[in-house]
């Protein structure tokens, strides 16, 4: 084999390998790629979560609060005299 064939050949070679070294590596990019698309659309879901979050806890304190005033109305000693006394006038009338 002479000087030229054996450059020829080694060039094909590197040429080769440096094409399958170049695929590879733009594989990886495009699936980094992805991975980060995939984490960009996930991060604006998790936003989207938060503010579902944020909403729920804001109808449950409001709800909280709510169930707090009906415990003080029913709990409420005024109220249970009163109803009592109603409850007494119309026994009394039958």
């Amino acid at each position: 084999m002479d000087l030229t064939t054996m450059i020829v050949v080694v060039v094909s070679i590197v040429l080769v390998f440096s094409l399958i070294i170049t695929m590879v590596a733009l594989k990886h990019e495009q699936k980094r790629l992805e991975i980060l698309r995939g984490r960009k659309d996930s991060s604006d879901d998790i936003a989207r979560l938060e503010q579902i979050l944020t909403a729920h806890q804001a109808e449950t304190a409001r709800l909280r609060d709510r169930v707090q005033v009906l415990e003080r109305l029913v709990t409420d000693e005024d109220r249970r005299l009163a109803s009592d006394i109603d409850r007494l006038k119309s026994e009394q009338r039958v």
